[in-house]
């Protein structure tokens, strides 16, 4: 009986040892460190991004500031420049308005009708000669139509002078820009060689016009 228990005591113990081994691990606190050579090469990297990005932006702001460096022209200058664009472009339309639009003898045109008095006394006359004129109590007796021999074609308006005895002595074609050579020029004529009747009562000068409408004939 003392031998079984003194075996049962020393198994007890061997438990007890075994289990305190098992329960109570030894710890283990690992102290590495990085090695400084990677972080210095990562440094490394950063820094010369850092650089190649501040080398790009010190080109660009010196790009910048030569732009910047140009010369812009002063408010007073653009305004000299604008004069003077002007005045070109004035004296320009002033010679084409104030041209001498020759005349041609020789052309010859068919005449309109003679017209009626009772018809046109007073008002517009306006014909089946694509001619239209206006002079106050006056009538055509001769009366030119040029409107169908020009190539190119358009509304021109001759201003005119009118004597009492009914002669045209003066002739002033209006120009346009879409206005070709050939139909101021026959217009011109055909208005000079226009005859009104004779009127004692009216103006020395008398003004009005006559409005010639060119068909093209392209």
């Amino acid at each position: 009986m003392i031998f079984h228990i003194l075996i049962f005591s020393f198994l007890l113990l061997s438990h007890f040892k075994t289990r305190d081994r098992y329960e109570k691990p030894d710890l283990i606190i690992d102290f590495s460190v990085q090695p400084i050579e990677q972080t210095s090469q990562s440094n490394d990297k950063t820094g010369s991004a850092a650089n190649v990005g501040h080398s790009d932006q010190l080109r660009t702001n010196i790009a910048s500031n030569k732009l910047s460096a140009k010369p812009n022209k002063s408010f007073e200058d653009q305004y000299d420049e604008d004069i003077e664009q002007a005045q070109k472009l004035i004296k320009e339309v002033n010679n084409q308005l104030t041209k001498e639009i020759p005349t041609i003898e020789g052309l010859k045109m068919p005449e309109a009708p003679n017209a009626n008095p009772k018809e046109i006394k007073d008002k517009t006359y306006t014909g089946e000669s694509n001619i239209e004129y206006f002079l106050q109590k006056r009538y055509h007796l001769k009366l030119p139509v040029p409107v169908y021999l020009a190539e190119g074609g358009g509304k021109v308006r001759v201003n005119i002078i009118v004597d009492q005895s009914g002669n045209v002595i003066k002739a002033d074609p209006v120009i346009e820009s879409t206005h070709t050579d050939q139909i101021l020029s026959y217009a011109k004529t055909a208005a000079l060689r226009t005859k009104f009747n004779s009127n004692p009562d009216a103006p020395v000068q008398q003004n009005g016009y006559i409005l010639y409408n060119f068909i093209s004939q392209n």
